[in-house]
């Protein structure tokens, strides 16, 4: 079964599918029998990766594999792939595409399910849709290089990683990808055939030119062919094509002097000049598309037998391919097309610019925008290529296609985007929720000054308010965001999608400030217009935001088994549609913190391995706080401390980097708070007193954002007061922050409140009033179900549920209906108890966090020899830099930060 549809007149909403379709087998194609025959001789290999620069057969070859694939049972499916597919949402949408196709789906059809759970990997769910398939499955993604988005080459190394038997993935790149392949090469899941090993064998050679019977070609003229080529399979390609040429042959002997490049251009020239004029034309003035069709090339040239000319190209081995069964597209190959390029631009720049603008004028009118926006820009049409941009953004920025945008708004000029303010609003939009601080500065500008020209017919009335409000967000600051957001009238009937957007976004940003004043009731409100004026819009990318600020409003109040369930329902709706947007971020990093106080701590460790890369670029400082010390701290319960080390590091940087000084004076409380809980008070305090004493904003009327609810400023302090003996002054701060939990109804911020007054009273010897403030937390936290509120604080909160333990025995049931709950909800935060501050401090042998693997135990040894980092790769075949990320993997595996530290700690657990 090959993955492949044709391609209509006008292209699907999200799918190309031309790239879903593997280049046909052509007449003479050479069998690479010995590469195929080592590649299905590896019956233990997963991942192939077939990588070379250009012409060196790459595609061929992977088409080989599939057909030999097809014969021998395996169900088959193809990706090319092209560098706008590093917009996470388009290639999402693609790859969803080829398991479709796989699957005998309609591509872009409604998703089904989750088949590995709703909170199951991308990577996961992607292998167990495969694996119900129950036969052998093969899937083959070319054009590799092109892709270089983060995300999606970290879901690629959890995919490979995690390959089953049944599942093979042939990859074609003319770069090594950054895809952790050391790993799979060490330990036999993996193998690259680079450039060396791709070129024609002498015997390949022979056999090549044996199919052109025509030629006569003599078998030292091969070997000469063979020779200065070096069995490169384009240039071999382009000698069978000019041989015809007396002049080629006849230099045979003198061409050694040639490098590659220079040698494709000699060749490529000569095959141009045995073809008849009409052809030479139509092969110069369309070698700068892309992609070709006949209509197309009819209008650019004046034409009516484009057709015909394309089926003569492709038939006839001059380097062009088709991508669709019913031969309505073609592709040039990349060599050849860059040398055809070449000529028309140095002969004729004018006619390339012309023919550039009419291919911009032709994608424009028939949808295809992306390729409209590129011709345009190449033909200096810029104006052109705004108007192109404005019409296409609405879509964009509404489904999400945020790193679109900002690709394109990169190659155009300011001075096209400031009369179109409705276009500098869609692109700050993108820029924002993308974090991109130095560019929105001058869209900022912009927008900041009075508009020069009335908005042109049939474009939005563009109010920036909004998108005021989320920059305002971007930069973290919050009073000006609510101030903002508390000025926009957000009831508007019958808005157009793209202001129905803009309101969604509007009523989010208040809901979130309603919450943050404990103004419940509006924030439920305002979220639930949110999600009207969303679906009016059809823009579910902003889903996301609704159920985080929905979620965090039911946990504030304590509904956290409410909260939890609302999570689970929105990121299952998530998954429905594009589950690795930015716009998951909020939710899955509220949701990860809900399911941390819950004690749920597997189902947030695999959210958080799930979308780490999500969390790590989200928009809201608030939510990505949370996520961050949860996961911090679901290692340091785990007994990972240096992972939870390394977390804490990473979300530091990305305060500095980001310009957002509070989300590091989160961080650096919360280092506090792990150094207080060790017993370590002299370095909390250190750390403490280095922490600005004033804050970067305060909200009137007492609001309260959601990473300050149960920890922020006043909590921290109050910790550390009780942690170095001031109970009594502790007690003094509680007494505020108690009546003002209670008067908003923070329950969520009044468990941990009363924790903490139970500490202080214990601190100054007050038994009563410590088991009253314990049992006041408990009977708050019990029927709610919240648990690391209490372990948080570690071995003193421990100490004291012991101390109540029998008082809440004796009250019995006369005292309370819920004294019995209270029992074993106590004895259950007793039992789930974190290793102690002395166990964590012993000098008891270490432990490894994590089983190495069979190649981190080789590099091990190496280490334990002292060998060089470059020696290592040089004897496992693996660049340096591989061979550093496996000493990054076995360093932090073993608790260590450098090499000496790692063996130390590998022979005192006997690994060496």
């Amino acid at each position: 079964m090959t993955a492949g549809r044709p391609e209509g007149d006008r292209p699907s909403a999200q799918i190309s599918s031309h790239k879903l379709f593997a280049p046909p087998s052509f007449r003479g194609v050479v069998s690479r029998r010995a590469i195929l025959d080592r590649v299905f001789a590896e019956a233990s290999v997963r991942t192939f990766l077939f990588q070379g620069p250009a012409g060196h057969g790459k595609s061929t070859l992977l088409q080989q594999v599939m057909s030999d694939c097809q014969q021998r049972g395996s169900l088959t499916g193809w990706l090319s792939f092209d560098d706008a597919d590093n917009d996470m949402r388009r290639f999402t949408s693609h790859f969803d595409a080829l398991l479709d196709f796989v699957c005998g789906e309609a591509p872009g059809g409604p998703r089904r399910p989750n088949p590995a759970g709703p909170r199951a990997r991308r990577s996961d769910a992607a292998i167990e849709r495969l694996l119900q398939l129950g036969r052998p499955v093969a899937l083959f993604l070319d054009e590799f290089q092109e892709l270089s988005n983060p995300g999606i080459l970290g879901f690629f190394r959890d995919f490979l990683e995690r390959l089953p038997d049944r599942i093979t993935v042939y990859l074609g790149s003319r770069a090594l990808p950054d895809l952790g392949l050391a790993r799979l090469l060490v330990n036999g899941r993996a193998l690259v055939l680079r450039a060396d090993e791709l070129r024609f064998s002498t015997h390949e050679a022979e056999q090549f030119f044996a199919e052109a019977r025509d030629l006569g070609v003599k078998q030292d003229e091969v070997a000469a062919i063979h020779r200065q080529t070096e069995g490169w399979p384009a240039a071999l390609q382009l000698f069978r094509l000019s041989l015809a040429s007396p002049s080629v042959r006849g230099a045979l002997g003198d061409l050694g002097g040639y490098r590659p490049r220079e040698l494709a251009d000699y060749l490529a020239d000569n095959v141009l000049s045995l073809q008849t004029p009409r052809i030479r034309e139509f092969l110069l003035r369309t070698s700068f598309l892309t992609r070709l069709s006949a209509p197309l090339c009819d209008a650019l040239l004046g034409w009516q037998d484009s057709q015909s000319i394309l089926l003569f190209l492709e038939r006839n081995g001059l380097f062009l391919r088709s991508l669709d069964s019913e031969l309505r597209w073609f592709k040039y190959h990349t060599l050849f097309s860059g040398f055809l390029l070449e000529q028309l631009s140095e002969s004729d720049p004018q006619a390339l610019r012309e023919l550039h603008s009419r291919s911009a004028h032709w994608y424009h009118a028939h949808g295809f925008h992306d390729e409209a926006m590129h011709h345009a820009i190449e033909a200096g049409e810029f104006g052109f290529a705004a108007n192109v941009m404005n019409l296409w953004s609405t879509r964009l920025v509404a489904e999400g296609h945020l790193m679109t945008v900002e690709r394109w708004y990169d190659r155009l000029p300011l001075d096209e985007i400031e009369p179109r303010r409705d276009l500098a609003v869609k692109i700050a939009y993108a820029l924002s929720f993308l974090r991109r601080h130095r560019k929105l500065r001058p869209l900022m500008e912009v927008l900041d000054r009075p508009a020069t020209a009335p908005a042109s017919s049939g474009s939005l009335s563009a109010n920036p308010d909004v998108v005021r409000t989320m920059v305002a967000l971007l930069f973290d600051d919050m009073p000006r965001a609510f101030e903002l957001a508390r000025g926009i009238d957000v009831r508007a009937p019958d808005v157009e999608p793209f202001r129905a957007f803009e309101l969604s976004a509007a009523c989010n940003v208040n809901g979130y400030r309603a919450s943050s004043a404990g103004d419940y009731e509006s924030a439920r409100e305002y979220v639930m217009l949110s999600r009207a004026y969303s679906e009016r819009a059809h823009a579910l990318f902003s889903g996301g935001y609704s159920v985080a600020i929905a979620g965090t409003n039911l946990l504030v109040q304590g509904e956290l088994l409410q909260a939890i369930e609302r999570f689970r329902a929105g990121l299952a709706e998530q998954h429905a549609d594009a589950d690795t947007s930015v716009a998951s971020a909020s939710l899955v990093s509220c949701y990860l913190m809900a399911l941390y106080d819950a004690d749920q701590l597997s189902a947030a460790e695999a959210l958080f391995a799930q979308f780490h890369d999500v969390i790590r670029e989200g928009v809201l400082l608030d939510f990505m706080a949370v996520a961050y010390v949860a996961m911090a701290r679901i290692f340091d319960a785990r007994g990972a401390s240096p992972k939870a080390v390394e977390l804490l590091d990473e979300a530091e940087n990305i305060g500095h980097l980001t310009g957002w000084p509070r989300l590091i004076r989160f961080v650096d409380r919360e280092r506090v708070r792990r150094h207080l809980l060790r017993g370590e008070r002299d370095r909390a305090q250190l750390i403490a007193s280095r922490i600005p004493q004033r804050p970067e904003f305060v909200l009137p009327d007492g609001a309260l954002l959601f990473s300050e609810d149960s920890e922020g400023e006043a909590i921290g302090q109050i910790r550390l007061l009780i942690h170095r003996g001031n109970g009594e002054e502790a007690l003094q701060r509680l007494a505020p922050e108690l009546e003002i939990a209670q008067q908003r109804g923070r329950i969520r911020r009044l468990i941990k409140l009363h924790i903490l007054e139970a500490l202080a009273q214990s601190q100054r010897g007050r038994a009563r009033p410590a088991y009253i403030a314990m049992r006041h937390a408990l009977q708050l936290a019990e029927p709610r179900g919240f648990i690391r509120t209490f372990l948080d604080e570690g071995d003193d909160v421990q100490k004291l549920l012991r101390e109540v333990y029998p008082s809440l025995q004796e009250s019995g049931p006369a005292a309370s209906s819920g004294s019995d709950g209270l029992l074993h909800f106590a004895a259950r935060l007793l039992g789930s108890a974190a290793p102690s501050a002395e166990e964590l401090t012993s000098g008891a042998p270490p432990a490894l966090t994590e089983a190495l693997t069979d190649g981190e135990k080789n590099i091990l040894s190496f280490l334990a020899r002292g060998v060089s980092n470059k020696v290592i790769a040089s004897e496992l075949f693996v660049s340096e830099n591989t061979v550093k990320f496996h000493l990054k993997n076995i360093y932090g595996k073993l608790g260590a930060s450098s090499r000496l530290q790692a063996i130390n700690a590998a022979r005192r657990m006997g690994l060496v």
